[in-house]
């Protein structure tokens, strides 16, 4: 009887399950809009050029994430590149794009990467960073507010990128010494 079962039929794949294709979906049209952000090249290269040089942990804050598609997108493929430990913020004033952040970010289940969100202003969240400036700062500022943020932002991250998420030029500073 064992001998005749060995013979059947092997068992069709069964089809992605609803979740996983639900998944694929959400990260699918996240990296999309996150490639139309004018500082992802930057992002990319960026990423490149650590792990080249050795790095194998990396911590990224949006200091204004919105929905987060950039900050995600840095994940993805900082993990992709071979970093072991990735530490990511994102902050944003608004608590309605935060849960649309929260809810791609459930898609990402890897044990070498600790993302946490948090409401609050982006002046803020670079006033936190400025002790342990961050590897990669993203953030994007109104024009009344351009000036005193870059002015914290290259104390808050060792490469700080801004620009707004599509659209327009996005500007890259960086502290004195560190171009």
């Amino acid at each position: 009887m064992q001998f005749a079962h060995a013979f059947a039929l092997p068992a069709t794949p069964a089809a992605p399950a609803l979740a996983a294709r639900l998944r694929h979906a959400l990260c699918d049209a996240a990296d999309r809009a996150a490639m139309q952000d004018l500082r992802w090249p930057v992002v990319a290269a960026r990423l490149e050029a650590m792990r080249e040089e050795g790095r194998r942990s990396i911590r990224i804050v949006d200091a204004a994430c919105g929905d987060a598609s950039l900050l995600l997108l840095a994940l993805r493929s900082a993990r992709a590149l071979g970093f072991v430990a990735i530490e990511a913020r994102g902050v944003d004033r608004d608590g309605a794009l935060l849960a649309q952040a929260r809810r791609v970010a459930t898609t990402i289940r890897d044990p070498a990467i600790d993302l946490r969100f948090y409401i609050g202003t982006a002046a803020a969240a670079m006033r936190d960073e400025t002790a342990f400036p961050a590897d990669i700062l993203l953030y994007a500022a109104a024009p009344g507010e351009a000036s005193a943020l870059m002015w914290l932002a290259r104390r808050a991250g060792r490469m700080a990128l801004a620009g707004p998420r599509s659209g327009g030029c996005a500007r890259a500073s960086s502290p004195p010494g560190k171009r």
